[in-house]
């Protein structure tokens, strides 16, 4: 099952500014339409109180003019009480039920239509006040209620309510701005350190405070998990460097091993023939090493060998290296650019060094002579192990004569 993409899933301060938006338009429609609801079931009952009140008013306007039978004087009273905006229209019936006058507002067009749908909601039946004459009910007045009063209440409810709904998503904006500096920073800088330390080892990286408990907790614990991270890092390094040191180093002289020369050849190789240039390689042998051991013992070879490989150092120009490639056997290779008269040179002076007596731990003081050759790449070859032969017999070559001069 494919993971969603990090991008297309929400942000924290999304999920909180949602959460607040849905929760806050909640409360504001809740108080909005209990307002609204109560609010209209308190003006209509007033509403209804008044028509009450404008239909006892017309009753006894009109009684005079139906005593006389005066049916203009009776349309001019109910006209005259029946201005009040919360009245659609009037109606006078005798007592038989037959109309006798009736006053209508004025038709308002479309909106007239609409005012009169909602009339029908709110007043679907006229208030009804009787006209007396002494004890005798001589006609009948129905008043039928307007709605255009509830009607621009609720208008101005609702827009009220608008209103407060883009005043919701203001604060609700705020609220998410100050979530994201409060809230959702810190726990952003966690993720950037997290990332950094993942994929660039910034084991240093530290998060700091944010004034928040949780949040404060976290940053605590994650500093702990880093700290122990960096400490865990800095023991793997070292015993990398260590275990590195072991396998390309001779643990008795430091110098190079074997696998490390064989390294910095190819290495070395690569970078002469880019520069177009040579460089040479030298091969060095102990001479009478073998009687020396056998004569004052293994510890006499060893400080034997640890001091040759000192001067060997010694010798060595900025560039140049040198190595220890087993028993009495050492290499150098002189860095890109040497030349045959620079091998011959160096030659000299290592074999020049060891006239120097090296004293050994019995106390006897001896001399040694050391068996020198040297190849020049690309001059003698452009094959790393003919090169190596090359410089091999040149070494025997120079241990033969330094046998026949003995």
């Amino acid at each position: 099952m494919a993971e969603p993409s990090p991008t297309a899933m929400p942000t924290l301060r999304q999920l909180l500014a949602r959460a607040h938006l849905r929760l806050i338009l909640f409360a504001v429609l809740m108080a909005g339409l209990t307002l609204t609801v109560t609010g209209v079931t308190v003006i209509r009952g007033y509403a209804a109180r008044n028509l009450t009140l404008i239909a006892q008013t017309v009753a006894y306007t009109v009684e005079p003019a139906l005593l006389f039978e005066d049916v203009d004087a009776a349309r001019r009273g109910i006209a005259t009480v029946a201005a009040s905006e919360s009245v659609r229209s009037v109606e006078l019936h005798d007592r038989d039920g037959r109309l006798i006058a009736a006053w209508n507002r004025p038709d308002r067009g479309m909106a007239g239509n609409l005012s009169r749908i909602v009339d029908a909601l709110f007043w679907p039946s006229p208030v009804r006040v009787p006209v007396h004459h002494g004890p005798v009910v001589v006609a009948e007045v129905q008043v039928f209620g307007d709605a255009g009063g509830l009607g621009r209440y609720i208008l101005s409810g609702v827009a009220t309510a608008l209103a407060c709904l883009g005043l919701t998503i203001v604060a609700t904006q705020l609220l998410a701005r100050r979530l994201q500096r409060d809230v959702t920073g810190p726990l952003a800088h966690i993720a950037q350190v997290a990332h950094a330390v993942r994929t660039d080892r910034q084991f240093d990286r530290r998060v700091p405070v944010a004034g928040i408990h949780e949040v404060d907790q976290f940053a605590r614990d994650f500093n702990a998990l880093l700290d122990e991270l960096d400490e865990w890092h800095t023991g793997i390094l070292n015993e990398n460097r260590i275990l590195e040191r072991q396998a390309t180093r001779d643990p008795l002289t430091g110098l190079g091993n074997r696998a490390m020369f064989e390294r910095e050849l190819a290495a070395t190789m690569a970078q002469a023939d880019a520069g177009d240039t040579s460089f040479a390689v030298i091969y060095v042998d102990v001479n009478r090493f073998k009687q020396v051991n056998d004569s004052h013992g293994h510890d006499a070879g060893d400080v034997m060998l640890i001091v040759i490989a000192a001067r060997l150092r010694i010798a060595l120009r900025p560039g140049d290296m040198a190595f220890r490639l087993g028993g009495d056997e050492f290499a150098l290779i002189l860095a890109a650019g040497a030349t045959r008269s620079e091998a011959d040179q160096m030659s000299a002076q290592i074999g020049t060094s060891m006239t120097q007596p090296i004293m050994l731990p019995s106390g006897v003081s001896i001399r040694s002579s050391l068996s020198i050759g040297s190849a020049l790449y690309p001059q003698d070859s452009v094959d790393p192990r003919a090169l190596l032969r090359h410089a091999d017999a040149a070494m025997y070559a120079a241990k033969a004569r330094s046998d026949g001069r003995n």
